[in-house]
């Protein structure tokens, strides 16, 4: 019970409709089994209903609301909702991310710029803009952002790479910024990571069957493996935790030793 009457939100908590977990449900259960009350947020219904189901099946405290994190008045909102429904907020893991393949900067496409850089940037930002508040008050606190090895290796993800980039740095300032008020502030770096939402991009970008994308994904990594959502997850339960309770402002790579081939 690492979590026991923690109150955390999580965010990006559906998934896709392809088979599989995805990291925000993985991350929910998780939480949820280890003693956490949840928020869930997402900006499409059916997918976070599921994993509140889910949840909710397993006998744990869930409630939720339809949020996009591009937009403040959502983000108050849900930290309004949180408040209300818990009483207070000790943990904000965001799983939001999304990114498409560019390939040349010569053919980015400005307005996907812009709404790539708004989900894994500005995001963020506002959702860490509105709890802070909240955590201040409370004298502590967790934030938690997904970001991704794109952030520092060679791949033809240019926005998406620009804004995880940014992310990293961005979460090192929380961290400095909000020490004194014994909130931390970490940042997972995924890796190639067996979800449906990851499978599905690279399929509709490459035409590629599900089965060959994962076999060419499991090459990289110097594990000989893709890493799972729960990998992901375990990785977020532990920073979340008072396990964790003096580590702050890190970039942790989640990554089965990926970017051991260029450093980090």
């Amino acid at each position: 019970m690492r979590l026991k009457d923690k109150v955390a939100i999580i965010t990006g908590a559906g998934q896709s409709e392809a088979d599989g977990m995805g990291n925000g449900r993985a991350t929910a259960l998780s939480f949820a089994r280890q003693g956490a009350k949840l928020m869930l947020a997402n900006r499409s219904s059916p997918s976070m209903d599921e994993t509140a189901r889910q949840v909710r099946a397993e006998g744990f405290a869930v409630e939720s609301m339809l949020a996009d994190i591009t937009n403040e008045d959502d983000c108050r909102q849900l930290m309004a909702a949180t408040t209300q429904a818990f009483g207070r907020i000790d943990i904000l893991h965001n799983n939001v991310g999304a990114g498409t393949v560019e390939g040349d900067t010569a053919d980015i496409d400005l307005a996907a710029w812009r709404q790539c850089l708004e989900m894994n940037l500005t995001g963020p930002m506002l959702l860490s803009k509105h709890v802070l508040p909240i955590m201040r008050a409370q004298q502590s606190g967790c934030i938690t952002h997904t970001s991704s090895v794109a952030s520092v290796a060679s791949l033809p993800l240019i926005a998406y790479k620009a804004a995880k980039s940014a992310l990293n740095e961005f979460c090192r300032w929380l961290a400095f910024e909000n020490g004194p008020y014994n909130i931390r502030c970490n940042v997972l770096m995924l890796g190639l990571m067996d979800t449906p939402t990851a499978i599905e991009m690279y399929h509709q970008n490459s035409g590629l069957p599900h089965d060959e994308i994962r076999r060419q994904r499991a090459e990289l990594p110097r594990m000989g493996r893709m890493g799972d959502a729960w990998d992901a997850a375990a990785a977020a339960l532990f920073l979340a935790s008072d396990a964790a309770a003096y580590i702050t402002g890190a970039v942790i790579p989640v990554d089965g030793g990926l970017t051991t081939r260029v450093g980090s």
